[in-house]
């Protein structure tokens, strides 16, 4: 009998320890391709498809995997064989876009009008009371804008189908000037960044408000707020699904905590921020590089803070943004790809005309805008 137990036992232990080591051989294996993919190098590149664009004054955003093309008369959301997913008219003036996912808002900045889509259809539309400043939409499709009043700034907060759930003004007296606001995947939370002076001193003020059976036993839905004094907060964004992220003229910090927000990470910087870059899982900065036999430097932290990355970017450039997990530079006649770890994987010239923008649509395809055309290019 107790040799069957111990049978039984060894058996187990057997198994387990059987288990642990394909799992440990699986993550190494993970790691040792993930490293593969980030530094391996293109040279070239070669033209899959090309379309002749239809207009030269339409702008394009990556959204999940797709492109987003719109304009002062309509937009179209193209998949990565080019053809449209859906396709709208409208007439704005100056149209602006905010992206959480696959849920787009589309918005006329000093106009009134609100668009909201998903990656199949248009969800809805409605028009403010006053003209917008500056809008960010939730993956619950609820939306955040900042509307100008004469001299003040009104804050709105609407449901998907324009139905206003909270709503107010500000100056610079009570108790700032907002200039930037940001709000939670989940459509809970919002945080507004405002532009304050007191004693002849500028600064910052952030106030965080929720929108729940929570928040609204706190008096205006506020949970939280910080204040900094004479230092400029001109955006703010929430990364990773609830992590608040501000970003400072000196460097950022990082917000947890849904009831009442607390600073998590804080991070100043020496150096002057000459860009600043970000999607859901990273933010990046650019800045001059002290070493003359370099251009920029670039460090890339995760959205709780801790640093990624830090390498040098040899190069000018015009645009940068994340793609895909990738940084992407392009200027008018070259574009460049860094992998987050700081690793340039192509660099190169445009073989016609210049470059408007470069958008990731696969592993190593990319959508370039050039004066003509779109092309869908494979690097190699």
């Amino acid at each position: 009998m107790i040799e069957k137990i111990r049978e039984k036992t060894s058996s187990r232990q057997f198994r387990y320890a059987a288990t642990a080591l394909v799992v440990v051989l699986a993550a190494v294996g993970a790691f040792f391709v993930k490293q593969a993919a980030d530094h391996h190098t293109y040279s070239s590149y070669v033209i899959e498809r090309a379309e002749e664009k239809s207009d030269s004054v339409s702008r394009y955003a990556y959204v999940n995997g797709c492109v987003l093309r719109y304009s002062t008369d309509g937009a179209a959301l193209l998949k990565k064989d080019l053809t449209a997913a859906w396709n709208v008219t409208y007439s704005m003036l100056d149209p602006r876009i905010d992206v959480c996912g696959d849920h787009i808002l589309l918005y006329d900045r000093l106009g009134t009008d609100f668009y909201i889509f998903n990656a199949k259809e248009q969800i809805s539309s409605f028009t403010a009371a006053n003209p917008i400043l500056e809008a960010r939409i939730s993956g619950k499709d609820t939306v955040a804008a900042l509307l100008k009043s004469g001299e003040r700034v009104g804050f709105s907060y609407y449901a998907s189908d324009g139905q206003l759930i909270a709503s107010g003004e500000s100056g610079m007296e009570d108790p700032g000037y907002p200039i930037a606001l940001a709000v939670s995947d989940d459509g809970i939370s919002v945080a507004v960044s405002y532009l304050t002076a007191a004693d002849g001193q500028t600064g910052s003020l952030i106030r965080f408000y929720r929108f729940d059976s929570a928040g609204s036993a706190s008096e205006n839905n506020m949970t939280g707020e910080d204040r900094y004094q004479g230092i400029f907060a001109p955006d703010v964004q929430y990364l990773n699904g609830s992590e608040c992220v501000v970003f400072r003229d000196n460097g950022f910090t990082v917000y947890k905590g849904r009831r009442s927000p607390e600073v998590s990470k804080s991070v100043d910087f020496d150096e002057e921020i000459v860009s600043t870059f970000h999607d859901g899982h990273h933010m990046g900065f650019l800045f001059r590089s002290e070493d003359k036999g370099h251009q920029f430097e670039m460090r890339i932290y995760t959205t709780n803070g801790n640093l990624v990355s830090t390498s040098y970017v040899d190069r000018t450039y015009e645009r940068v943004h994340v793609c895909g997990d990738e940084v992407v530079f392009s200027s008018n006649s070259d574009f460049s790809i860094y992998s987050m770890n700081g690793f340039c994987r192509f660099s190169g010239k445009v073989q016609g005309g210049s470059v408007s923008d470069v958008l990731r649509i696969g592993s190593d395809r990319f959508l370039a805008m050039t004066d003509f055309n779109m092309e869908v290019i494979r690097l190699k």
